[in-house]
């Protein structure tokens, strides 16, 4: 055991001294710059197109073309980000905060909207509440919002209302 522990003792000096000893190897000077840049010795492949063969397997058909006589799908609906509130051309999809956080409530209910839009001659077709993710801060915004469909030509007056464009 102590001869073991000593060979591995003399050989790990041994390392030590071989790999912490002096340089026989003497700096050299800097090669001098070059204006010219090397020529390539070593010749570039080039490459080049290779026939196919005839027993090679045939190319992928793309994947969207139809076999011939096959009907064309309908086309699924566009997703709608305001689901069951349809607007038409001459109308305009509008929306509203129920109120302004830490104050009293504007609008408490969706009714109590609607019907200032029409104490205001402001026709509404249809109207919904739904809650918006909102920073908790006095003076936002509260989550509540309600969004009604109206006619396009009193946007308008319902923007001087408060009113934003929804869509």
């Amino acid at each position: 055991m102590v001869k073991r522990v000593t060979y591995s003792l003399i050989l790990f000096i041994l390392l030590l001294l071989a790999a912490c000893g002096p340089s026989n190897t003497q700096p050299t000077a800097t090669p001098p710059a070059v204006d010219q840049p090397e020529t390539d010795v070593i010749p570039r492949p080039t490459i080049t197109a290779t026939a196919v063969p005839a027993d090679a397997y045939p190319a992928a058909a793309p994947a969207n073309t139809l076999p011939e006589g096959y009907p064309v799908p309908e086309l699924a609906p566009a997703y709608s980000p305001y689901p069951g509130m349809d607007a038409s051309d001459t109308q305009s999809v509008m929306m509203i905060a129920a109120g302004v956080q830490c104050e009293d409530v504007r609008y408490p209910t969706e009714q109590d909207a609607v019907a200032a839009l029409e104490a205001a001659g402001i026709p509404v077709y249809e109207s919904v509440t739904f809650e918006l993710p909102v920073a908790t801060v006095c003076g936002g915004p509260t989550s509540t919002h309600y969004q009604v469909i109206i006619d396009a030509d009193k946007q308008a007056q319902a923007e001087q209302m408060g009113w934003e464009f929804a869509e």
